[in-house]
């Protein structure tokens, strides 16, 4: 594959998980307080198979798996913090 390819992929697949990460975030923001940290869970579960299934060693899948959860509770907070807001 040429350098440009590959940049112009992983380009994409950095578009894709942060379309992942937002899709994610505002599904379970959306759930009730208590439902929550079973959803991250199931979340969190959701992207280390996938991780698994590309094939990628435990340590790097590991620490993508837990960046992008880290993610998705930073956007939910973020979520919450814009619904308290006067006027939303």
């Amino acid at each position: 594959m040429r350098s440009g390819d590959q940049r112009l992929e992983n380009h994409e697949l950095v578009g894709q998980t942060l379309a992942s990460i937002q899709r994610t975030a505002e599904k379970i923001a959306a759930l009730p307080p208590h439902a929550r940290e079973d959803a991250l869970d199931v979340a969190h579960q959701a992207y280390a198979s996938a991780m698994h299934d590309i094939g990628q060693d435990n340590v790097a899948a590991g620490r993508w798996v837990e960046t992008v959860m880290t993610a998705v509770r930073a956007v939910i907070s973020e979520i919450d913090l814009n619904s308290r807001a006067p006027g939303a």
